[in-house]
């Protein structure tokens, strides 16, 4: 079976006190029998723009299995911030951007972050958002408005309100074409649920490299049928961000 983690991060976060090396990249992969991992910074991380470097270096090295996601806080020069966007998109290859609500203090509907919906319109490229810990800004309803006033970017609810917001992410997802969910941290019977609900619109994520036998048992625990484990371990994802795995 294949399976695309759509949620990976690389290098050190001074937020979260967590580290992932390229080594620790590597093992888990081969641990979890993971064909693609979309990486992005962690939040924290001191120099974003070293990191996108390194994630383009490891996607050049290992065409097919990695794919990078951008990830740069917004509450600074927006040229700054436009253009590292745009550079990880046009001459990086990145396939997406990561509005970190927790981690960036960012509201998504603030001044700040409409330079981060502005680029994904503008090169039709998903956002992941973090929903969750960290409320208010966390909230999922909070994507509400972008999603109408942005309805061809996709947008993928990382870690589906981590059981604290679960329903709110399920009727989103519901009502909105464009919204999608990424199960990491989920609790097994929201997992059930969202699958139940919206086959279509669930994607595999595991966040960290320890995560990742966790969140693949909860999938195998729930005796999914090939149809539905093909769709949210690879088709949900591979159709999102338009890859070809």
């Amino acid at each position: 079976m294949k399976i695309i983690d759509t949620h990976m991060h690389l290098g050190e976060c001074k937020v979260f006190d967590l580290k992932v090396s390229e080594e620790q990249l590597f093992a888990y992969m081969e641990k979890g029998g993971i064909t693609a991992s979309i990486i992005q910074p962690f939040p924290g991380v001191l120099n974003p723009v070293k990191v996108h470097d390194q994630i383009y270096a490891l996607s050049k090295q290992n065409k097919g299995k990695i794919y990078g996601l951008a990830s740069i806080n917004p509450h600074q020069d927006k040229e700054l911030v436009l253009n590292e966007l745009e550079r990880t998109i046009n001459k990086l290859g990145f396939i997406g951007i990561k509005v970190h609500t927790v981690g960036h203090a960012l509201n998504p509907l603030s001044k700040d972050a409409e330079v981060l919906w502005q680029v994904a319109s503008k090169y039709k490229v998903p956002i992941m958002v973090h929903t969750g810990p960290g409320v208010p800004f966390s909230l999922p309803a909070n994507v509400i408005p972008r999603a109408e006033e942005y309805p061809e970017v996709s947008i993928i609810l990382a870690h589906a309100g981590f059981g604290f917001f679960s329903t709110e992410s399920i009727v989103l997802a519901k009502k909105y074409e464009n919204i999608y969910l990424e199960t990491s941290w989920s609790p097994i019977y929201d997992v059930a649920w969202f699958i139940k609900e919206v086959p279509n619109k669930v994607m595999f994520g595991s966040d960290l490299p320890e995560n990742v036998l966790v969140e693949i048992k909860k999938f195998e625990e729930l005796n999914l049928s090939e149809d539905i484990k093909r769709k949210v371990f690879y088709e949900n994802a591979a159709q999102v961000f338009k890859l070809k795995v």
